[in-house]
């Protein structure tokens, strides 16, 4: 970041417009916004007069050091694990401090010294992590600043953890913000919340709701690598995915229909006359369970949209129409069991 990027930034945070930055230094608005875009540089008569009013060292201000690579700031935290495990924390801590002020604006390096020195002294016996609480929160504080989604997030985490560990919950909550409601951690953190202030209730219920819809994403992406495997004609592992498929709905106990559906495509891309009509009869046989969830422990916080009267009879009706109509299971039409199961069909 060059110094122009600095200035907006720290501007911006100060909330001053550049007409008022300019008015404030005795220089023109254009001489401002020429040194934001790059054109220019401020005269280095101003430059402890900008640090004064964007209230910034001139160190941050000129970042002489703040590009690092990726292997570089992994260089400086391999450096500092390997000081932990043979130096007392205090003077690892110190050598932080010293990295941070060479590379005051590198919110990977400074994120990842936080990371670690937090994890370090929570587990240290002989360190009193209470007396780093303030600095490393900063940190944190600094990298929640950061264009870098993942950085920020893992930040607000950190933060998120440590207001939580101190039964802050109103400081947690504020943390909590900072995470996408796509993502589900925001979720399970909400729960923890929940749980920590004694709303049980609630937490399962967020709990509950994470399971749910992790099941759903699990059980598309396990679909779609089956049906792909299918299209390669690799039924082996389509079968195997399948499998995997039906093993997910058990452990989500979502019912015995939805354990065995996936493994009709198989099957019937196999051409397999013998396995189609057992899969065929399970399904028919299990079209009661497809609701089955609705009634398992595991979600008796949720609720749920009551299912529509006669739907699993039309369900019924509908896969057997499939069966008899359908011409991916023409393969089946001379099997003598596929004629008496169809044939035994009563609606």
């Amino acid at each position: 970041m060059d110094i122009g990027k600095v200035i907006r930034k720290y501007r911006k945070e100060a909330g001053l417009t550049q007409e008022e930055m300019a008015n404030r230094l005795g220089v023109t608005t254009p001489a401002v916004n020429k040194w934001e875009n790059g054109y220019s540089n401020p005269d280095i008569e101003l430059l402890a007069p900008i640090a004064r009013l964007l209230h910034i060292s001139l160190e941050t201000l000129m970042s002489f050091h703040e590009e690092l690579a990726p292997s570089e700031v992994a260089e400086m935290i391999r450096e500092l694990d390997s000081m932990l495990d043979s130096e007392d924390f205090e003077k690892v801590y110190e050598r932080a401090i010293e990295m941070i002020r060479e590379y005051p604006n590198c919110n990977a390096l400074i994120w990842q010294i936080a990371v670690i020195l937090d994890a370090r002294r929570l587990c240290d016996d002989s360190v009193d992590p209470e007396k780093y609480d303030e600095q490393i929160n900063s940190w944190y504080e600094m990298a929640l600043q950061d264009e870098n989604e993942e950085i920020r997030r893992c930040a607000a985490d950190s933060l998120f953890g440590y207001y939580l560990r101190k039964k802050d919950y109103e400081k947690a909550e504020v943390y909590l913000r900072h995470f996408s409601d796509k993502d589900p951690m925001k979720k399970i953190h909400r729960g923890r919340l929940y749980e920590m202030k004694g709303e049980k209730e609630s937490a399962y219920k967020v709990f509950e709701d994470v399971l749910f819809s992790e099941y759903q994403i699990l059980n598309f992406a396990f679909i779609h690598m089956m049906n792909m495997a299918i299209e390669e004609k690799d039924f082996k592992r389509a079968r195997d995915l399948a499998e995997k498929i039906g093993t997910i709905a058990a452990v989500f106990e979502m019912g015995k229909y939805h354990e065995c559906m996936s493994m009709l495509d198989v099957v019937c891309a196999e051409k397999n006359i013998e396995d189609t009509c057992k899969v065929a009869e399970q399904l028919l046989e299990n079209v009661d369970t497809l609701f089955d969830f609705r009634k398992s422990e595991l979600y008796r916080h949720m609720q749920f949209k009551e299912v529509e009267p006669g739907f699993l009879e039309r369900v019924k009706k509908d896969l057997m129409q499939g069966f008899r109509n359908d011409e991916a299971y023409s393969y089946m039409a001379e099997d003598e069991a596929w004629k008496n199961f169809i044939n035994g069909f009563r609606e």
